[in-house]
């Protein structure tokens, strides 16, 4: 019996070292059990559709700190959810930075090799958003300078018809 007694407290002594480092509150493998169950809270959210109660639990995760296979899935789905707009917010540029810290903090991650994509499409659709706005720029330049051409070739018409007026007139004078 005192056997089982001094086994059972080495081990909890030991778990006790094993589940946190000194200095630091609630690290370790408690911390990692209670944000991943804040993650699975987030989940359920997004399964009712509570995207806004989901995304106060995951921006709360990932300013925590860093937590493999909890912080890594919870900075994709909030990148997601910032990405989609809805009637409340547009999307926003967080996003696409939430998904670049997501590569940089996490390369080995399954969500950042689902994130390198979505990388690629947000940079490629930013730079065609530029361009469209570079596009509409020069148009409306060009649209403006097509009317002022129009109206000088409407000033050299009037010109060119008093001319020939004029030049009827000399022919009629002689």
């Amino acid at each position: 019996m005192k056997k089982h007694l001094t086994l059972i407290l080495a081990a909890a002594l030991c778990a006790g070292c094993a589940t946190g480092r000194s200095g630091e509150k609630g690290s370790g493998f408690l911390q990692s059990f209670s944000e991943g169950r804040r993650l699975a809270s987030a989940r359920t959210s997004l399964e009712k559709g509570d995207s806004a109660g989901a995304s106060k639990i995951l921006e709360s995760i990932v300013s925590g700190p860093a937590i493999p296979g909890v912080t890594d899935e919870a900075l994709f789905r909030l990148a997601l959810l910032s990405l989609k707009p809805s009637v409340e917010r547009p999307a926003s540029p967080q996003g696409h930075q939430l998904l670049r810290r997501l590569k940089k903090e996490f390369p080995a991650s399954p969500w950042s090799v689902q994130a390198t994509p979505l990388v690629e499409l947000i940079t490629t659709a930013d730079e065609l958003k530029r361009q469209n706005r570079a596009y509409r720029i020069t148009n409306q330049t060009l649209s403006h300078e097509v009317g002022d051409l129009n109206r000088t070739i409407n000033d050299l018409n009037k010109n060119i018809e008093q001319l020939k007026h004029l030049d009827l007139e000399l022919e009629k004078k002689r």
